[in-house]
């Protein structure tokens, strides 16, 4: 078993609307609002070290549902499925890295906003996920855990935050810090944490220009960090595989007076590193992967 503190200001995806809401105004009681989204990512060819080069495809569901409560509190939930397609491509046939195929990922996830007062909030947003290849046991790929946190309104101007996250399984136990920026910079700027479906999940930061009319524009970056069971037919029969690396992004989003948005994404993934696992959780194998260009395209429908 590995312990892992991860000093990130990324984390898990937990629940559509979920993080958003904690930034946002109180929902007023007894209403409750509900979200969509469908997400889409490519990743293109990159060299891996071990020999060969590696693609990704992710195609991802979400639905989430957020409820008010009196004296500005909230409850809500969301449920979502992700695919992720993995080619590799070139292989050499010894010393090569090429444990496995398609992961399968299903989360299940609560929030509980606590007004305090006007300006401060704490939160709890627990989870639960299945991550695995297709064919792997789901008891293997079980991860639960959660994250919580506390925020402030100074102003219009400046909302901040501070929490952490802990999660179990997958043969590993992590722990990082998590921070929640909102900062109106000046006219038509604002640095904030991107809560929106891209190639980094909801998590990160960015940097936003709302100047045009219509469309918005953030150029930004977070760290992710994707662990899944493994089958018991491939290169480590019923182990474990890790892909992470830094995405950083250009992004154009378009919001529909429907209540739709669009997000239109641009980027590449940076300090790329694969590492397969045994059934235990040690290491077997591990090699990195040289930047590639990644496209994304995602759609949110709030009602």
């Amino acid at each position: 078993m590995k312990n892992i503190l991860k000093l990130l200001i990324s984390f898990p995806a937990v629940a559509l609307i979920s993080l958003h809401a904690q930034m946002g105004p109180p929902i007023p009681p007894g209403e409750t609002f509900y979200a969509g989204e469908v997400l889409g990512v490519f990743q293109s060819s990159a060299d891996m070290d071990a020999g060969g080069d590696m693609s990704i495809h992710r195609l991802g569901f979400k639905f989430g549902a957020i409820r008010g409560l009196d004296g500005g509190s909230s409850i809500g939930g969301g449920l979502s499925y992700t695919m992720l397609g993995y080619r590799f491509e070139g292989v050499p046939a010894q010393g090569g890295f090429k444990p496995w195929e398609d992961i399968d990922q299903l989360q299940l996830s609560l929030q509980y906003r606590y007004a305090i007062d006007g300006e401060s909030s704490m939160f709890l947003m627990p989870s639960v996920t299945s991550s695995g290849e297709s064919g792997a046991s789901f008891g293997d790929g079980i991860e639960f855990g959660a994250i919580f946190g506390y925020t402030k309104t100074f102003s219009r101007e400046l909302t901040l935050g501070i929490g952490g996250g802990a999660f179990y399984g997958l043969e590993d136990t992590s722990g990082f810090p998590v921070i929640f920026v909102y900062w109106q910079m000046a006219d038509n700027w604002r640095l904030s944490n991107p809560f929106r479906p891209g190639p980094s999940g909801p998590a990160g930061l960015e940097v936003v220009y709302t100047g045009l009319t219509g469309w918005e524009i953030g150029f930004g970056g977070g760290y992710r960090v994707s662990r899944f069971a493994l089958n018991d037919v491939g290169a480590a029969p019923n182990g474990f595989g890790q892909n992470e690396g830094a995405a950083m992004f250009v992004r154009a989003s378009r919001e529909f007076q429907t209540g739709g948005n669009l997000d239109l994404y641009v980027g590449t993934v940076v300090g790329g590193e694969l590492e397969l696992e045994d059934s235990g959780g040690s290491l077997l194998a591990r090699t990195d992967y040289d930047p590639s260009i990644l496209f994304a395209l995602a759609f949110t429908q709030r009602w």
